[in-house]
């Protein structure tokens, strides 16, 4: 079974989300075939949002048994180099580099527009927390650079990502994240993508005591994450930090905030805020993230009118 890959991508932000949620419908009608085939081969524009969900899907499908194979054989010169300069589909695994290396590493992208993919881990040990808090520290500088934010914006930028990340380490009970983002200069936005395949924040409340016979669909879950219920121990009041983000980037600097988990997603712009329930057969196992963060604020931007 082949399933054909969008060529492009609009400017608009829901645009790749909407071609994830048709991808999924169509490899969940071929789940009885031996193989399917993602072929991106005919891609001349490709988006984060939606690049960073292929090697994810074919890693979670593969976990079932169902094998999906992506075809990267890009016709498109120039997509091609680009899609390997993202260390398209496997990506950047810190653990794999030291830490001079990764460091170095980053450095190539300093003149570039784009962040590879990453793997980051989602470990506790001590290395493991070392090598991710330099992995943060480098992809925050790289992200400054490349977009010459200033602050206030930088500190926004920084608590997103921050806040983000951290969810995946103390949510997901995976073994690693991942992260890919885009800067686009002429509009002024970065676009980043982060994401797992470990728990669903129903999930994640089930496993926690508190909430285990309150919480029992993703969508009460998403209502829950987004109220901002713990799933922290002792008296922590702050749950996923996901109400505070979404208020720094929609309200505070007038960006698009999109998280997706089981076959819940909420979207939340300056217009609209909308919780919405998808069919079944459109589910993300982990929790996806996509922001899209201007690089201007509006005026009178201040972090700390929107954080504890």
């Amino acid at each position: 079974m082949v399933i054909k890959l969008p060529s492009r991508f609009s400017d608009n932000f829901g645009h790749p989300i909407q071609s994830l949620f048709s991808l999924l419908e169509q490899v969940q009608s071929a789940s009885g075939c031996k193989e399917i085939e993602l072929n991106y081969r005919e891609a001349k524009f490709t988006h984060p949002f939606y690049t960073l969900a292929l090697p994810l899907i074919k890693k979670q499908y593969g976990r079932s048994g169902q094998s999906l194979v992506i075809n990267d054989d890009f016709i498109d010169a120039s997509t091609s180099e680009y899609m390997n300069c993202l260390s398209f589909p496997n990506g950047i695994d810190p653990l794999d580099l030291s830490d001079s290396s990764f460091e170095k590493f980053m450095e190539k992208f300093q003149n570039k527009t784009y962040i590879p993919i990453i793997t980051f881990p989602a470990g506790d040990g001590n290395e493991v927390s070392a090598i991710r808090d330099q992995f943060l520290s480098a992809i925050n500088r790289l992200l400054v650079r490349i977009s010459q934010i200033k602050n206030p914006e930088m500190g926004a930028l920084m608590y997103l990502l921050d806040e983000a990340i951290n969810n995946i380490l103390h949510h997901s009970y995976d073994d690693c994240g991942y992260l890919l983002a885009q800067y686009y200069p002429s509009k002024g936005y970065i676009d980043i993508a982060i994401a797992d395949i470990g728990r669903t924040l129903l999930e994640s409340y089930q496993n926690f005591d508190k909430y285990k016979n309150q919480i029992n669909t993703h969508l009460e879950a998403m209502k829950a994450a987004l109220s901002g219920q713990s799933t922290k121990g002792g008296n922590v009041d702050r749950g996923f930090g996901i109400s505070t983000s979404k208020e720094v980037l929609t309200k505070g600097l007038n960006g698009k905030y999109f998280i997706w988990s089981g076959n819940v997603f909420n979207i939340h712009n300056s217009e609209l805020n909308n919780v919405i329930e998808l069919p079944q057969t459109i589910y993300w196992q982990g929790v996806y993230l996509c922001l899209r963060i201007p690089v201007v604020a509006k005026a009178g931007f201040n972090l700390y009118n929107y954080t504890d």
